[in-house]
C-alpha cells in the first residue's frame, strides 16, 4: 500500500491537531556557562536525573542493560511523561485506533478499550524514550521498547514504552547518529550470545527505514567476546564498518534472545571520535521532538501497521511471510502480520517450515499491537522455546482455553487479537526465503485430530513449570 493510500486514510479518520504550546520546561541543572565545557554541559544535562529518581547515587549495574546511561534516561523519561500531558495528541492516537478498528471491522468493548488505553500509554512514553537519546553529538546506549518495569536496586518505576508489535525476545537500543560525526561502538559478549544480532541505521525513528546495516553472521568478535564497529560517512572495507550518510539519525540495535535460561544480551558502550564544540540538547528540544515522534507513530503504526500490513488480511488466517524495510522491519527479515476472532471453543492452529530462516517467533497481541504479560503468560515462542514436529515443522494451538499442548498461545481471555510472526536470518531482500505458513480454526473439543501425532502434550504441573521457567528467564534478561 502507497504513502498516498496511508494519508487519505489518515484524513479520513476523526483525528485532531497537537495544539498544545510545548511548556517552558527548562531545568535549572540543564543551564551552563559559557565558559564550561561542552562535554561537561553535556553532562549537566543530566545531573538532575538522581533527584528525580529519588536518588543520591548511581549504583553499578549487575546487567548489561541496567548501565548508569539507562538509569538517568530512564529517570529523564519519567519526568517528561510526569510533566506534559500530551492531552491532544493522546486523543488523537486512542481516536486512530479507534477509528481503524472499526473501518476494519472489530468491536470495541470494555475489554478492547483497556487494551487501547495500555497502547495510547506506552505509544506515548516510546516516543519520550526516542526523544531523550537523540543528541547525536553526546551520544547513549539507551534501550527501550520495553514493558513496565521496576529497577529495584534504585526504586525507579519506569513504564512500558512498547508499541507496533514488540518482540518479547528482543532487547532493542538505540544510539543517535549524525554524518558529522565518527563513532566507535563497543560491544562485550558473554558466551553463548543473542540468537540473533543486527545493527541498522535508520533515517527515522518512527518509520526506521533502514539506511545500513551490520548482520551478526558478518560482525567480528575477538576471542575475548570483544568487538568495535565504526560508524563513518567515508567509505571502507574494514570489518565492523557501517557507512553513514545524511539521512541516517539513529543505530538501531536488536538483540533477539532464543534461550532465555543462558543467552544474554551485549554490554555495548559508544564514543564520538575526535573533540568537538556542538552544544547539548535542551530539555524544551527533548519535549519537542518527544511531540513530533508521538504525531509520526500515530500514522506510522495505528494507520500502517495496524490498518494495512495486518486489518486488511483475512481474519482468522495467517499468510506467508514477506520481507520489507521499513516500519522497523529487517531487511533480512520476513514478517507475516494476522488479526484473529475466537470463540472459547475454538482454536487458531498454524503450522509453518521455517525455511531458511536462522531465527524465528511467533508472538500474539492486543489489538493495540502489545503483548499480553509476556513475562508470565505464554504469548510467543521462538525456535529454542518450542517443541518440533519430526518433521521439522512446527505447530501452534492459539485459544483462551488450555488444549494441553507444550505449543500453546494463550490468548489471554482476548478474543480479539493480533499476530506478527518473524523469520530472520534470510538473505537481504530476497524473495525465495522457503517459509511455508498454514492456518485453520478448529474446534477445541476436537484438537487432537487435526495435530500430528507427535504433538507433545504437557500434564497441568507440567505447565506450571513452563510458567516458572519462562518468568525465571525473562527476569534473567531484563530484571536488576
Amino acid at each position: 500500500m502507497s504513502i498516498v493510500d496511508l494519508k487519505q486514510t489518515w484524513r479520513a479518520l476523526p483525528l485532531a491537531k497537537d495544539g498544545l504550546a510545548v511548556a517552558d520546561t527548562h531545568h535549572p541543572s540543564l543551564r551552563h556557562t559559557k565558559t564550561a565545557g561542552r562535554a561537561d554541559a553535556a553532562n549537566m544535562r543530566f545531573s538532575f536525573l538522581a533527584t528525580a529518581a529519588g536518588l543520591s547515587t548511581i549504583v553499578s549495574a549487575r546487567n548489561p542493560l541496567d548501565t548508569e546511561d539507562q538509569v538517568r534516561l530512564d529517570a529523564l523519561a519519567v519526568e517528561i511523561n510526569r510533566d506534559n500531558s500530551f492531552k491532544a495528541l493522546r486523543w488523537t492516537a486512542r481516536n486512530t485506533i479507534v477509528g481503524t478498528l472499526k473501518l476494519r471491522g472489530k468491536s470495541i468493548d470494555e475489554s478492547v478499550s483497556k487494551d487501547i488505553d495500555v497502547a495510547v500509554d506506552e505509544l506515548v512514553f516510546s516516543a519520550i524514550q526516542k526523544a531523550v537519546n537523540n543528541d547525536p553529538a553526546y551520544p547513549k546506549v539507551y534501550s527501550a521498547n520495553q514493558p513496565p518495569r521496576v529497577i529495584r536496586s534504585l526504586g525507579l518505576s519506569v513504564p512500558g514504552g512498547r508499541y507496533s508489535y514488540d518482540n518479547p525476545d528482543c532487547v532493542y537500543r538505540t544510539i543517535p547518529i549524525s554524518d558529522r560525526y565518527e563513532y566507535l561502538v563497543h560491544g562485550r559478549r558473554a558466551a553463548p550470545g543473542p540468537s540473533d544480532v543486527t545493527f541498522s541505521l535508520i533515517s527515522n525513528p518512527n518509520s526506521q527505514g533502514t539506511v545500513a546495516s551490520l548482520l551478526g553472521e558478518d560482525l567480528v568478535v575477538r576471542d575475548d567476546g570483544t568487538y568495535t564497529i565504526r560508524i563513518k560517512s567515508a567509505k571502507s572495507s574494514e570489518k565492523n564498518y557501517i557507512q553513514s550518510d545524511g539521512s541516517a539519525v539513529q543505530l538501531f540495535v536488536r538483540n533477539n534472545i532464543g534461550d532465555w535460561a543462558v543467552e544474554t544480551p551485549d554490554d555495548l558502550t559508544v564514543e564520538v571520535v575526535g573533540d568537538h564544540d556542538a552544544a547539548p540538547v535542551t530539555k524544551d528540544d527533548i519535549v519537542r521532538k518527544a511531540r513530533a515522534n508521538l504525531a509520526e507513530s500515530i500514522f506510522f503504526y495505528d494507520v500502517g501497521a495496524l490498518g494495512f500490513k495486518t486489518l486488511l488480511h483475512p481474519v482468522n488466517k495467517i499468510e506467508d511471510p514477506s520481507q520489507s524495510q521499513t516500519l522497523g522491519t529487517l531487511t533480512t527479515q520476513a514478517s507475516s502480520f494476522a488479526h484473529f476472532n475466537l470463540k472459547d471453543d475454538q482454536a487458531l492452529v498454524i503450522s509453518f517450515d521455517k525455511g531458511l530462516s536462522t531465527y524465528w517467533v511467533l508472538p500474539i497481541y492486543s489489538l493495540g499491537m502489545v503483548t499480553h504479560s509476556p513475562w508470565n503468560s505464554i504469548v510467543s515462542f521462538n525456535n529454542k522455546q518450542a517443541a518440533a514436529n519430526n518433521d521439522g515443522t512446527y505447530t501452534f494451538v492459539i485459544s483462551a482455553k488450555d488444549p494441553g499442548t507444550y505449543n500453546w498461545l494463550n490468548i489471554t481471555s482476548h478474543p480479539q487479537g493480533l499476530i506478527m510472526g518473524r523469520w530472520q536470518g534470510l538473505p537481504r531482500n530476497g524473495t525465495e526465503h522457503g517459509i511455508k505458513v498454514q492456518s485453520s480454526v478448529v474446534p477445541i473439543a476436537g484438537i487432537r485430530d487435526v495435530l500430528p501425532p507427535e504433538t507433545r502434550f504437557v500434564t497441568a504441573s507440567e505447565r506450571e513449570e513452563q510458567i516458572r521457567l519462562r518468568v525465571e528467564g525473562y527476569d534473567r534478561i531484563r530484571g536488576d
